[in-house]
């Protein structure tokens, strides 16, 4: 999903860059450079992604959203594991989402928030294995719905 996005961009960036080469050619170099960055920064946070996996380690839960953000969550702070992921839960007021552009298939809900600004009560992760998500947590005696 992330590559296909990347393809997007690429896309439309090029139009762009073209568009502004035909009205205004002297912001065409600076543009160019500022699109290339922009593009190895995003093949960047797209590697990021297997460099950097969900993991249970040391008594806590590390979820992550490539190398933009990173959460650690102690095992005791976890409450339940929600299987059935819809809309209204992730309109709820203190439910964080950890996916920027596939659909989360596990909402991880806290006996209480997380310290910080927002009040998170709630995880939404996107994973490629979920059974073994769910038996991991199972066997640290968290409760899978």
């Amino acid at each position: 999903m992330l590559w296909a996005f990347f393809g997007i961009a690429v896309a439309e960036m090029l139009a762009v860059h073209l568009f502004v080469v035909l009205k205004w050619p002297w912001l065409a170099w600076p543009l160019t450079w500022l699109t290339a960055l922009s593009l190895v920064w995003l093949v960047g946070w797209i590697r990021s992604w297997a460099r950097l996996p969900h993991e249970l380690a040391d008594g806590q839960l590390h979820l992550h959203m490539g190398s933009l953000r990173s959460i650690a969550v102690p095992i005791a702070q976890v409450a339940r594991v929600v299987r059935q992921v819809d809309a209204a839960r992730l309109a709820q007021p203190g439910t964080r989402k950890l996916v920027p552009l596939a659909y989360p298939n596990r909402i991880v809900e806290l006996a209480e928030p997380l310290p910080g600004r927002r009040r998170t009560r709630a995880l939404a992760i996107r994973l490629d294995d979920p059974a073994a998500f769910d038996a991991a947590l199972a066997g640290q005696g968290i409760a899978i719905d």
